[in-house]
């Protein structure tokens, strides 16, 4: 395969061109989950929007071939139009071979805590005649981050390179034939359709990550279905995605050949609708939706200085799921299962050396913290250096160095990076979703991202184990979705929040999970996000 052929664009296609309409919907959905995730802060200074190259194949017959087919969709998300996406099939000749080129864009535009924001999404595929994968490419570009990973497979493997700031990253997963790539979906029922009642399973590459997902189709029934004011007749397919242990629940809407016209991910109820170019070109207005605010979950009561508190016992409901599987327990926070919707979580304020306040008594107190920190060791991806937490960068490694390089106790060297990841980002902005601990040392801009990956990157610099933590944090009577980091001291996970800078946190974070952000995506560590925004409800019971 000419790997020249493609130059920049997203994931992989599928088995063939008839069918190659609605963008990747979870990728895009995942991809835009990063934007939940903030505090407010002071007045912002919007970055530039992005500028990517475009997907185009640049020399031999692929140069001159003409598009065989576009595709235009409209992006629509909680009920807002957001964007579109556009999609172009060509049939080329690569060294006297016949090949399909898939190359898309799709391009987003919305409110994060008031600011103005574009994210745009590129891709591109090459396959043989019969279907079978040769390479692909992926560009996710929000404001000054561009994330590219790129995928070729060789000899029954694929050989994804992840590419961000000041590091390249390489991985393998094990191929087969019967593995379909970015449009694996599309391209099953276009060759054969599916009737009401049938079932089917695709195993696909993820967009934008190094893992296969499986998705079970169920086809229901005919629906009359809304396409933007138009009706059509369409069959409904119910569809299960699992990836990375998470389930991702969504529909199709497809017409007798296959065709899909509509589709929709639970993750938050992104829909894309098939259109005409000059209804997807119309223009979308990014004040009609603020994710951040449109996500935050309201409080029964305030809380008074939460992050000075020591101990909060929470009840959360969770509508549709058990918030017990959802949410994290450890050192600091307790979960426990009230009903299948309801739960209550204890979360504490945790330092080395001090005894939690966790469960009834102080044997279960002892408990909880000694099987929580024997469980959950350092890994190698916890300490090591990746293309979101370039901790072996030299401006990393030096600031880690000014900063704690003389304090021999850890914990105190702990606080001391987690003061200098504060100090570090000067202009607070949430134009960006996610940018690059390499990135935020130039730029000093951004938000609880920026500083979770920065601290994290100080503090594997200074050879202390650290990792990001995904959740909610209180906020002006409502939980906003955040991010912040935790730091292996003295024998346990310590979170930290440089957002706050406060020589660790309080009881007013309510943790998700947490991931070391390696691999060739991060995009996955906000599964769990999407599992339960949109869905949560939260009362405080008890404060001290």
């Amino acid at each position: 395969m000419n790997e020249k052929m493609l130059t920049k664009g997203i994931s992989c296609a599928g088995k063939r061109d008839s069918n190659v309409g609605i963008a990747p919907t979870r990728a895009i959905a995942l991809a835009v989950l990063g934007l939940a995730l903030g505090t407010p802060g002071c007045e912002q200074h919007p970055s530039p929007a992005p500028v990517v190259e475009g997907v185009r194949p640049v020399e031999g017959d692929s140069a001159s071939a003409p598009p065989q087919r576009e595709i235009w969709e409209v992006a629509l998300m909680q009920g807002s139009r957001v964007g579109y996406s556009h999609t172009v099939i060509r049939r080329l000749k690569d060294n006297g071979h016949d090949r399909l080129l898939i190359e898309g864009t799709m391009r987003l535009a919305i409110r994060r805590f008031g600011t103005p924001m574009t994210m745009e999404i590129r891709f591109a595929s090459s396959e043989t005649a019969d279907g079978r994968l040769l390479a692909c490419e992926s560009v996710i570009s929000q404001a000054a981050v561009t994330v590219v990973t790129k995928g070729r497979v060789v000899d029954g493997t694929l050989h994804l390179e992840m590419r961000t700031s000041d590091k390249t990253t390489r991985t393998t997963i094990p191929w087969t034939p019967q593995t379909g790539g970015f449009y694996a979906v599309q391209q099953s029922l276009s060759r054969k359709p599916m009737k009401p009642g049938e079932r089917r399973t695709v195993r696909a590459l993820e967009p934008g990550a190094a893992s296969i997902a499986t998705t079970e189709m169920v086809a229901r029934g005919l629906e009359s279905v809304d396409l933007l004011g138009k009706k059509a007749e369409l069959l409904r397919i119910d569809t299960t995605t699992t990836l990375e242990n998470q389930t991702i629940r969504g529909n199709l809407w497809v017409d007798h050949a296959g065709e899909i016209w509509k589709t929709r991910t639970d993750m938050l109820d992104l829909q894309q609708v098939r259109v005409d170019k000059e209804e997807a070109l119309r223009a979308v207005e990014p004040g009609q939706l603020d994710l951040a605010w449109n996500t935050a979950v309201p409080v029964n009561r305030s809380l008074d200085r939460p992050h000075a508190t020591r101990r909060v016992r929470y009840r959360v409901q969770m509508d549709g799921a058990n918030p017990a599987e959802a949410f994290a327990s450890g050192p600091s926070q307790q979960v426990r299962s009230i009903d299948p919707q309801t739960a209550e979580i204890t979360v504490v304020a945790i330092r080395p050396g001090q005894s939690n306040s966790l469960g009834s008594g102080a044997n279960a107190k002892k408990q909880v913290a000694a099987e929580g920190a024997s469980s959950d060791l350092p890994t190698p991806q916890d300490r090591e250096p990746n293309n979101w937490i370039q901790s072996d960068h030299p401006a990393i490694v030096a600031a880690a160095q000014e900063a704690a390089g003389k304090i021999e106790d850890p914990w105190q060297a702990a606080v001391a990076l987690e003061r200098l990841a504060r100090q570090r980002i000067q202009r607070p902005g949430f134009s960006q979703a996610f940018d690059t601990a390499a990135d935020v040392m130039r730029s000093g801009e951004g938000d609880c991202t920026e500083h979770a990956v920065l601290l994290a990157a100080l503090a594997r610099a200074r050879g202390i184990p650290a990792r990001v933590a995904i959740g909610l944090v209180y906020s002006k009577q409502s939980f906003l979705y955040h991010m912040w980091t935790e730091l292996y001291v003295e024998g346990q996970w310590i979170p930290m929040d440089a957002t706050l800078a406060q020589g660790g946190i309080g009881a007013a974070h309510l943790k998700l999970t947490h991931s070391n952000l390696s691999g060739a995506s991060a995009l996955t560590c906000f599964l769990p996000v999407a599992q339960v925004i949109g869905r949560l409800r939260v009362e405080i019971l008890e404060v001290e």
